[in-house]
């Protein structure tokens, strides 16, 4: 509004001192609106800054609980694979007690099909 009357002012005056003071008047005016507004913006800022506490926290503690969790995955695996490995080295140590006696024995030492059904039928 009063843009409005300054630049109906300076269209119908003639005089260049009113033409000076509705600019300065304008100046004045649009100083003090960009006031208000940072004013306002800050006003509103800091009621929402709560707002923003309280999300930073709650990511805060969401992320905090993902990552124990991964921990916790991370560790139950680990032990799942030790478990793992334990049972692998116990087939590695029975396969090589397997080798070891096959190596004792030839073949043709070894006992037959016939043979041990023969062996069979003589204790029945």
């Amino acid at each position: 509004m009063v843009i409005c009357v300054s630049v109906a002012i300076a269209l119908f005056s003639q005089n260049e001192w009113i033409l000076r003071a509705a600019a300065v008047g304008a100046v004045l005016v649009a100083i003090g609106v960009s006031v208000l507004i940072r004013h306002q913006l800050l006003v509103e800022r800091m009621a929402h800054s709560d707002d923003r506490a309280q999300v930073a926290q709650e990511y805060s503690r969401i992320t905090n609980a993902r990552v124990v969790e991964n921990a916790e995955f991370v560790d139950l695996m680990q032990r799942r694979l030790d478990r793992i490995d334990q049972r692998l080295d116990k087939i590695d140590e029975e396969v090589a007690t397997v080798v070891a006696a096959g190596d004792k024995h030839s073949h043709a030492d070894a006992p037959t099909v016939v043979d041990l059904r023969l062996r069979g039928l003589a204790a029945s």
